[in-house]
């Protein structure tokens, strides 16, 4: 059976408090029919979290830098990680680490003027109609990075985004005059992710003030939400939100 340690938990718990305050409002969070919400991430965490002893899997060698050599962006990012995972220098649509790129729902490969139920492409009517695109879009036909940038990139999984946070520092900064969060290994490799912000219907929100990076995972219990990466200043983590939001996307090798 798989075992827990005390972070795991906190990180669960924690994950669960921020979902509720990013995601609903207090009057919505203490309706009788919305009491479940509160039990979804933590549900999240404990089939993604892993010990110390159990890594994303790891992918094959390819050539990567602790930082971007030159402009021909994109270049492998090695932090290194134990999984291997190899993180891509700038965001899909962008075309340099500071560049914010392009805005995407969930499993949409095309940018759009507005991000709102009505016209995402993944379900039938309503919110409770959404497509089970499966637990993983990554390397689908439904993945963005793939789409755009080939088959050697994906979206990071939730797992690989769990790896990310726990195995490096992270710090609020600036790169060519764009707000944003810096990760960095232990190896001393490094990568920017500018605050993008994110679409909700039309609105693009707190751009210049937080990053939300979409992760390829599905919500296994509440499929029309998905996982992704939240930065606000200096603090990171990662919640789930409604599916047909708009946010970032930063890939990974394949």
């Amino acid at each position: 059976m798989q075992r827990y340690n005390d972070e795991n938990i906190i990180d669960i718990i924690y994950a669960s408090f921020c979902t509720i305050f990013f995601s609903h409002s207090l009057d919505t969070l203490f309706m009788k029919k919305y009491w479940y919400l509160f039990l979804v991430p933590v549900f999240i965490g404990l089939m993604a979290c892993h010990d110390d002893n159990e890594e994303p899997e790891k992918g094959e060698q390819r050539e990567s830098y602790l930082s971007c050599p030159d402009n021909h962006h994109p270049h492998l990012i090695n932090l290194g990680l134990p999984s291997g995972t190899l993180w891509a220098c700038c965001n899909v649509g962008a075309t340099a680490p500071e560049g914010y790129g392009g805005y995407y729902a969930w499993g949409e490969t095309e940018e759009k003027s507005a991000y709102e139920w009505s016209n995402y492409i993944h379900y039938d009517g309503t919110a409770e109609t959404c497509h089970d695109l499966g637990a993983s879009i990554c390397g689908t036909e439904y993945d963005v990075a793939t789409k755009k940038w080939g088959s050697s990139w994906q979206m990071p999984s939730l797992i690989q985004i769990q790896e990310l946070l726990a195995k490096c520092s992270h710090e609020w900064t600036e790169l060519n005059g764009i707000k944003g969060m810096k990760f960095k290994g232990s190896n001393g490799g490094s990568i920017f992710l500018p605050a993008a912000g994110g679409y909700e219907i039309s609105n693009l929100g707190l751009r210049n003030q937080s990053g939300t990076y979409w992760s390829g995972t599905q919500n296994p219990l509440y499929i029309n939400n998905a996982c992704y990466l939240y930065f606000y200043n200096n603090t990171a983590n990662w919640i789930h939100v409604q599916r047909s939001c708009g946010y970032s996307v930063r890939p990974v090798a394949k």
